[in-house]
């Protein structure tokens, strides 16, 4: 239900601003000449491009409805379930990362050279 509701609200802003489009077509004789003849060109435009921001929400949700990318691993879990093994180890890369630090060379090669000043603010240092 709190989906459908979901729906409906981020479809009022498009259904009116469509009515909207729907009249002024009315008014200006159903062509986009009769809409530009008596003024209502850019309003018509600019209605239109505001239509379609507003619609870049629902789209993502049907595409992501449509695609199955909506659904989440573990979001159905329970308080007390177990998590799913499958997927990333976080302890195998930490022992990864260990063990090519370790091995690579140190960085500091030139440790007889003094360190850089840092930058501040005013005159630059030579």
């Amino acid at each position: 239900m709190r989906a459908f509701i979901g729906w409906f609200l981020a479809l009022i802003p498009v259904g009116y601003i469509g009515v909207m489009l729907w009249h002024f077509a009315g008014v200006g004789g159903g062509s986009m000449e009769g809409i530009v003849g008596i003024g209502l060109g850019p309003t018509v435009l600019g209605l239109a491009i505001v239509g379609l921001l507003f619609l870049i929400g629902p789209l993502l949700k049907m595409i992501r409805i449509a695609s199955g990318s909506n659904r989440v691993p573990g979001a159905g879990l329970d308080i007390g379930d177990d998590e799913p093994n499958e997927g990333f180890d976080a302890d195998a890369a930490f022992a990864s990362y260990m063990s090519r630090r370790e091995s690579a060379p140190p960085a500091d090669i030139n440790r007889d050279r003094p360190a850089p000043r840092p930058g501040g603010f005013g005159r630059k240092g030579v």
